[in-house]
């Protein structure tokens, strides 16, 4: 594959790839607690949607987040953060296949690095089983991507039915179309049905209004492989099994709270399907990390 950053930088991102890493007991109990009452204390830098709520921070904003970096920063060296601000994600749909590269081609691009706070569970008294991160040995030196066969133009949101299961819809536009025009009822689109009333449209108008960040391709895909049927069906049920195609698991790194997690990001990761595994929703502090400033 061509490479999308330019050489130099190329030379610089391939000389600090190494293997993912998971470290147990990185930051305490406490030290977590408090970080997700700084996540509670923000107000006015929150992307809140059905599948996920992101809600950036600044480092230098409090003593906790300050001694954070300063933590990372003894495992993994100095870092910057060039795309998006370090952030708090809660996630109830799992993460798809996807890479986290950036867009720009001057970005030596450093590590994902991943803490996690919080699990949520569907039901206290059912298993209590762990999240997982999906670190795959394959590898993409393009901009950042959604990899999925069913292709779109970056338009596409999850997005949830009637019966309260998560759907991909491709294009919001469409869908907002199909929508426009209906009022307190419900519509059957591509074999899903959603109650339409003026909260729901609001909603879909807003996701319309928004872009995604990352490409939606197939050309992840360059190779007839077929992936790993015990691994799917254990991990990757949330993923159309077409789209490993190809892929060779790496590593399922194990979430425990307090937890460092990091990979380079140049690697094709995911979440497990933590929905099969009684867990609602889980809380962690996301960094995309440079080892150079561009901003």
């Amino acid at each position: 594959m061509k490479s999308f950053f330019h050489e130099n930088v190329l030379k610089e991102i391939l000389k600090s790839e190494d293997d993912p890493q998971n470290i147990n007991n990185f930051i305490s109990k406490e030290d977590c607690n408090e970080l997700l009452e700084l996540r509670k204390s923000i107000k006015n830098k929150m992307v809140d949607r059905e599948e996920s709520t992101k809600v950036a921070f600044n480092f230098e904003q409090s003593d906790i987040s300050k001694k954070l970096k300063k933590k990372v920063e003894e495992k993994i060296g100095e870092f910057y953060v060039n795309d998006f601000e370090p952030h708090f994600i809660t996630t109830r749909f799992p993460l798809r296949l996807h890479v986290d590269t950036g867009k720009n081609p001057n970005d030596t691009i450093y590590k994902n690095v991943v803490i996690p706070l919080e699990f949520v569970y569907q039901n206290e008294n059912e298993n209590k089983k762990k999240p997982n991160t999906m670190i795959f040995k394959n590898k993409w030196y393009d901009r950042s991507a959604l990899f999925t066969k069913k292709t779109s133009d970056n338009y596409d949101f999850i997005i949830k039915d009637s019966l309260g299961n998560f759907v991909d819809i491709t294009n919001i536009h469409n869908f907002k179309k199909k929508i426009d025009e209906k009022e307190n009822e419900e519509i059957v689109y591509e074999g899903n049905k959603f109650f339409v009333n003026k909260i729901f449209k609001d909603y879909i108008t807003m996701l319309s209004k928004t872009k995604r960040y990352n490409i939606r391709t197939d050309k992840h895909i360059i190779n007839k492989s077929n992936f790993d049927k015990n691994i799917y069906e254990k991990y990757m049920s949330h993923q159309p099994y077409e789209d490993c195609q190809g892929l060779e698991l790496d590593k399922a790194l194990e979430w425990n709270v307090g937890n460092l997690i990091y990979w380079d990001r140049i690697r094709i990761h995911s979440s497990d399907n933590f929905l099969k595994n009684n867990i609602f929703s889980k809380t962690a502090i996301a960094l995309f990390t440079s080892k150079t400033r561009t901003n």
